[in-house]
């Protein structure tokens, strides 16, 4: 009648990338970045001293922010134990803050920038950095006890669901209007608590340039449950 603590955990990890998954696609797109800062060797510190630097290294990009009249939009994560310590910052950019800011301001350590694609589905983004935290957000010594930290301005996806009766579905579901099925989405299954079968899936919704239609930076992301 109760999933065993293994099979907790799955359910819990799973729940949390599908979540960030939905912060991240909402807020974030093409040109945003994925940065990854590190702390040189003599200059690694300990949780609560990194917790502490990373705070001023967010103040501090967040005022050039505004001195151009934009707001900082972020999500963070840090890893601290199974590797060199070093924090994950997805952020939004701007026209007047470039990476030499970011690397001014970080005087701890390299800066790795990775810019976000066109996709608007950043699902092995969003696994990665659940992976990064898994064993060790919840211990004592953990500079955070969350999986992620993130600032009060994000958007919250939007989430409607919808009944729809039917005794079954096709294996390669139709788009609706506009968007195109993300073949590499479709995921078939069975419930961990109803055994109902599900079948989840994404679809992409294209845009129309001189004749062409190319995928733009939206998601749709459908579940279906059948008893």
């Amino acid at each position: 009648m109760k999933p065993t603590s293994e099979q907790m955990q799955v359910i819990n990890e799973r729940n949390a990338e599908t979540k960030l998954r939905r912060l991240i696609n909402t807020n974030y797109g093409q040109g945003d970045l994925h940065i990854v800062l590190t702390y040189a060797k003599e200059k690694r510190l300990a949780p609560e001293k990194a917790k502490i630097e990373l705070e001023k290294f967010i103040r501090k990009i967040r005022a050039e922010y505004r001195k151009n009249n934009e707001e900082l939009r972020y999500i963070l994560v840090t890893e601290y134990k199974r590797k060199s310590i070093h924090h994950h910052l997805i952020a939004n950019t701007i026209d007047h803050v470039t990476a030499k800011d970011f690397d001014r301001i970080w005087t701890n350590g390299r800066i790795n920038f990775t810019p976000l694609d066109d996709k608007g589905q950043y699902s092995d983004l969003a696994a990665y950095l659940i992976k990064e935290t898994r064993k060790t957000f919840r211990e004592p010594g953990s500079p955070s006890r969350k999986r992620w930290n993130a600032s009060k301005n994000l958007k919250k996806p939007e989430i409607k669901k919808e009944i729809i009766k039917a005794k079954e579905w096709r294996k390669v579901p139709e788009p609706v209007k506009g968007y195109i099925i993300d073949t590499d989405s479709i995921r078939e299954g069975f419930h961990d608590f109803t055994g109902w079968p599900y079948q989840v899936y994404s679809m992409i919704r294209v845009a129309k340039e001189e004749g062409i239609t190319v995928p733009a930076a939206k998601r749709l992301s459908k579940l279906k449950i059948r008893p």
